[in-house]
């Protein structure tokens, strides 16, 4: 074991940053801790006083570890999702329905960060951030264009109904991971994409579904991409598909599998494997994987979460593709049609999240430190955000109560058709802004969890 990690060890399971003693459920001890972005604060315009002209970042979206120092400080690479979003009215234009989200900072570049947890000085705190670039230039979260792959057909829009636009190069960053030469790969939910920066951001090379990763990924439920990546010790990447794939719009919800991609970065060959996913939730396509990281022999962590039986559930599994056969690039798997017939991934439960005391919906960054006992898990805090609805005719009213009829530029109110009626609806005066989520969500936090026994 690094004696640094021994040190760490030493002084890091003695604290907790959230003013709770450590929790023990099965002999796993749990620490906690806020992660603490005060210098990476997002600039936001608005007038919210709840938000007082900054937003909260959330870099949760994948952890991977980065450094541990001599006096026991831990470093991890972390990355920030697509940016701060929120979900819109139902968009009509040309008498069709659009999906779309407010973007409140549409300039916001996806970024990495470096949480750095100072256990004997009780901190979490992000101490460094590299914004995504391509040729220098800071890339964006917002949608790819229509037409292009990775599009979801979204549009992107300002409190104002304003459209933001779309961007060739966005990304909604998802997976972590660094190879030996320092580079960073990062998987997104658009494409999904998988790409390669440099130490400072630069995408050097990037795969898309059909462009160096399989045609069929194309067929990913919007914005259920690739949620997940990590590097094994042959330097092959591993990436997740966050959902069961929905080829011909048919099989999103039936399938009782999703994919693991395997890239091998020097030969650009790629594999695929099934991963079963669990069979407690309303239908297959309520499953939401979350990160992955490598534990060596083609076995790997993994988070799969979701309501199952009704109940919320964020679970660590160990996951094998010794021995699991190959999937094609065809829909066959999704359809049903190879059940019996392929070997799919091995799992077993590692941790169960909430039996342990973790009350975050998102569990969304993963990494196993060096004992191969400690599992750190941070959240998706959202950027602490949610959309608020301001309308005296209707003060419990809630964004998706609301139709926004673009050709017309009129809002209008779905379920009371009392007044001021435009084609049997009613069209109210309606202030769309921000507030803040649920409070045990507004922070980023990050969690250990230490095992009996080593992996």
């Amino acid at each position: 074991m690094n004696k640094n990690w021994k040190r760490w060890i030493a002084l890091g399971l003695t604290i907790s940053c959230l003013g709770s003693a450590a929790v023990m459920a099965e002999g796993v001890q749990t620490k906690s801790y806020i992660v603490h972005a005060d210098s990476y604060q997002l600039p936001y315009k608005g007038n919210e006083k709840a938000f007082n002209h900054h937003i909260n970042p959330g870099y949760g979206s994948a952890l991977a570890l980065k450094d541990i120092k001599a006096d026991g400080t831990i470093e991890f690479y972390a990355i920030t999702d697509r940016g701060p979003n929120g979900d819109i009215p139902t968009y009509v234009k040309n008498g069709k329905k659009v999906s779309g989200k407010f973007f409140p900072t549409p300039d916001f570049a996806p970024s990495i960060g470096v949480i750095t947890v100072r256990p004997g000085q009780h901190r979490a705190d992000v101490t460094e951030s590299i914004p995504l670039k391509v040729q220098g230039k800071a890339i964006t979260g917002k949608p790819v264009p229509k037409g292009m792959t990775g599009s979801t057909k979204e549009i992107a829009l300002n409190f104002k109904m304003k459209d933001l636009g779309t961007d060739v190069n966005g990304l909604d960053t998802e997976g972590l991971a660094v190879d030996k030469d320092g580079n960073f790969w990062i998987s997104d939910e658009y494409g999904p994409f998988i790409v390669k920066a440099d130490k400072n951001g630069n995408i050097v090379e990037k795969f898309a579904p059909g462009a160096g990763l399989p045609s069929i990924l194309a067929s990913r439920v919007p914005n259920r991409g690739s949620e997940g990546l990590t590097i094994d010790e042959r330097g092959h990447i591993f990436a997740l598909i966050q959902s069961p794939l929905n080829v011909d719009g048919k099989t999103a919800k039936t399938s009782k599998y999703t994919r693991i991609v395997e890239l091998d970065p020097v030969t650009k060959e790629t594999k695929m494997y099934a991963y079963p996913v669990d069979t407690g939730y309303k239908n297959t396509g309520a499953a939401k994987l979350g990160d992955i990281t490598s534990i060596g022999h083609c076995q790997f962590l993994m988070i799969e979460q979701g309501k199952q039986h009704g109940v919320m559930q964020n679970l660590v599994y160990k996951v094998d593709l010794n021995g699991a056969t190959p999937v094609a690039n065809n829909g066959d798997l999704e359809y049903g049609r190879l059940d019996g017939k392929l070997v799919p991934a091995k799992k077993e439960l590692v941790l169960d999240l909430r039996a342990n005391g973790w009350n975050i919906e998102k569990a969304e960054g993963l990494a196993l430190l060096p004992d191969r006992r400690t599992i750190a898990v941070v959240n998706d805090n959202d950027f602490g955000m949610d959309i608020a609805v301001q309308d005296a005719k209707a003060p419990s009213a809630d964004v998706s109560d609301y139709t926004y009829d673009s050709d017309k530029k009129v809002m209008i109110y779905n379920k009371d058709k009392s007044v001021h009626k435009v084609k049997d609806k009613s069209v109210h005066k309606v202030k769309l802004s921000l507030k803040k989520n649920a409070p045990s969500e507004q922070e980023s936090q990050i969690w250990f969890f230490t095992l009996p026994k080593a992996l």
